[in-house]
């Protein structure tokens, strides 16, 4: 049997990882610099106001994770296909790819170039392909073409989180707080960058909604601190004639990103 394996920055809950069938190592956080906690799945952390996210630091999947993981797969006779947040944006790829060569050709390890809703939307392409009897090969063939197309649009309120986590490029982290101006970033071949500035929630929404391309007839919006944000964006690709899939995203996304966060994610082309 092939497994299917991802890591914890896919916002998976306990149902959906069951339904898709996949394996998830999860990520850390670390609070205060002493308290270590794995991430879970998603219903396990809701975000309150009061928690100060700036207080907690992240550390990627360790190789230790994926190799346990494999080696035990591998004794019982199972192969892995293994996708996982974008490399531009952690370590965890690189400790899985490891893993991956000491476990074996039947272990392949795919760079999603992405991460939370275009993750999700990848994995599920991919149980597809496993459960129409593709092999691994093929199955890391497909994925490498189709991430390709895979799109995120978000916003957030702060760049400065972003910042520090140091997966952001030479941008103002005032800019936000410039004349009511709110960015808009998007990932480009896995690495964070400015999409476009928007003024005001009802600009940044309109600006997410055109910053659709490829024609998408399904989108995952994505949210953490700003429900009601997240549902009018809904309502209006609904209104577009467009499927969405509303998803949260958890923790360790939320300590690099800052509260609140509202992302759209499509892959281009996709029936």
């Amino acid at each position: 049997m092939i497994y299917l394996v991802t890591d914890s920055t896919a916002c998976i809950s306990r149902e959906e990882a069951r339904a898709l069938d996949v394996l998830v190592v999860p990520m850390h956080f670390i609070k205060g610099g002493r308290e270590t906690h794995q991430e879970g799945f998603i219903e396990d952390w809701q975000p309150t106001g009061a928690e100060r996210l700036a207080e907690y630091s992240t550390a990627q999947a360790p190789m230790s994770a994926f190799s346990e993981l494999f080696a035990k797969l591998k004794q019982e006779g199972h192969k892995a296909l293994c996708l996982l947040i974008s490399s531009r944006l952690s370590g965890t790829y690189h400790n899985a790819l490891k893993a991956a060569e000491e476990a074996g050709p039947d272990f392949m390890v795919v760079d999603s170039r992405t991460t939370a809703g275009a993750m999700y939307l990848l994995l599920r392409a991919a149980r597809v392909m496993l459960n129409e009897g593709l092999s691994l090969e093929d199955c890391l063939e497909r994925l490498m073409a189709l991430r390709k197309r895979t799109r995120t649009i978000f916003t957030i309120q702060d760049m400065e989180p972003l910042r520090r986590s140091g997966r952001l490029g030479n941008m103002r982290s005032s800019v936000s707080t410039l004349l009511n101006l709110r960015p808009l970033l998007t990932l480009q071949d896995g690495s964070v960058v400015s999409h476009s500035l928007a003024r005001g929630k009802q600009d940044q929404l309109r600006q997410m909604l055109l910053g659709l391309s490829g024609k998408p007839r399904e989108v995952v919006v994505q949210s953490c601190g700003d429900e009601e944000a997240a549902d009018t964006l809904a309502r209006k690709l609904n209104e577009m004639g467009i499927k969405v899939i509303r998803r949260q995203i958890n923790i360790v996304l939320a300590i690099h990103l800052g509260l609140p966060i509202l992302s759209t994610a499509w892959i281009e082309g996709a029936q």
